[in-house]
Order: C-alpha cells, then structure tokens, then sequence
C-alpha cells in the first residue's frame, strides 16, 4: 500500500451574479455572472496560473460552472461538476430581494446568519449542519480520488457552501465572508486537515483592475 501524498485544495467563489447586484438570494436558484463576475473570474484565473492543478470540480450551477470556465481559460483541463458542491438550500427564500425576505418572514436571515443553531434552516430548506454532510462527501471522494499522487485540485463553489465548509472543518467560532472569486486553500495530508487562506483575494485583485 503506497504512502499518502499531500493533497491540496483551492477552494473559489464564483464571480458576480446579477442577484449578488440585486441583493436576492440564490441558493439552488441561478443567475448570470455580471460584465464585472466574468473579470473576477478571468483575473482569479490568472491569479492561480502559476499553480498546476491536477483536476478542476465544481458545483453543477451555472453561475459555477461559467467562473470555472472563465477561469481555466487556455489549461486543458477538464471540469466535473458535483451537485454536492452546490449552494444551500434557502428554500422558499431563493430568488427573494433581502428586502422582500425581511417583510414576509422577520428576522429569519438574522437568526440563520447567527449560527446558534446548525439545525436550523430556511423553510424548506436545508441547514449547516446538512451542508456541512453533503459538501464534506463530496470532498472526502475528491481527496481518495487524489491521495495517492497528491497535488493540487480546484474546487469551484458558492459563498456559503465553502464559509461552512471551512467553519465546521476547523470548528471556527465565526463564519468566514467569502468575496466573489476569493479563494481559501486546505491541506490534506493522513487524515489531517490544515486551513492555509481563508477568503483570499489577492489571487483575483492582483489582476482584476
């Protein structure tokens, strides 16, 4: 049985949609990137191009798989997408105007964003802690994937899908805000876990004017 080499992970947010601009919420529902997300997207490409990556994921979402796209750009390297890595289910809030959520149900995105309860979720929808299941199966087959000859691997997804991610990974008592194309990067290495970033954006601003 050969010995396990080191696997690294970046983690990027997709660029810029149009309800990112319009304030609505996504989660399973999509929107185009903007003129400024296919920038962010080709700037954080650019930002990575000195790394080599030995596989490109990404969430099936449209907006996702358009950032990857943008981002890759020349390398040949093919994307598989995994509805595992797709946005929370905000269920009956998707596709509402933040103002729109907070006429018609409160406060419920203040008491979601406060994270005293990973059990709790939209209506409808799905919580945390069901994130947190779905989004670490899907990484756990990528690094089973990779373990063998190591490596770096791209991992395309969604502001609240990586935030939790990362905050239930290294048991964080704050929830990271991840910018449009800012990238956090995790080691995996027999079993252990390092965060190294967390929402970086100098991969993407360095070239993004």
């Amino acid at each position: 049985m050969s010995a396990e080499k080191e696997v690294k992970l970046y983690f990027v947010r997709h660029g810029e949609t149009h309800f990112n601009v319009e304030k609505r919420i996504q989660g399973f529902c999509d929107s185009p990137l903007t003129d400024k997300g296919i920038k962010q997207a080709k700037s954080v490409g650019i930002g990575l191009s000195d790394i080599e990556f030995k596989a490109v994921y990404a969430s099936e979402s449209q907006r996702v798989v358009d950032t990857a796209k943008f981002a890759i750009g020349y390398r040949n390297i093919p994307i598989i997408t995994d509805p595992r890595l797709k946005e929370m289910n905000f269920g009956v809030l998707a596709s509402l105007l933040i103002t729109e959520i907070q006429a018609q149900y409160g406060n419920i995105l203040k008491k979601l964003s406060s994270l005293t309860d990973l059990n709790m979720s939209a209506p409808e929808g799905e919580s945390y802690l069901q994130l947190f299941t779905r989004t670490s199966a899907a990484i756990d087959e990528i690094i089973q994937k990779h373990k063998n000859e190591g490596g770096n691997v791209l991992v395309f997804s969604h502001g609240d899908t990586i935030s939790n991610y990362l905050m239930q990974l290294a048991k964080m008592d704050s929830y990271p805000d991840h910018d449009n194309c800012s990238v956090s990067v995790v080691r995996y290495l027999n079993g252990e876990f390092y965060v190294d970033r967390i929402a970086d954006s100098s991969f993407r601003d360095k070239f993004c004017k």
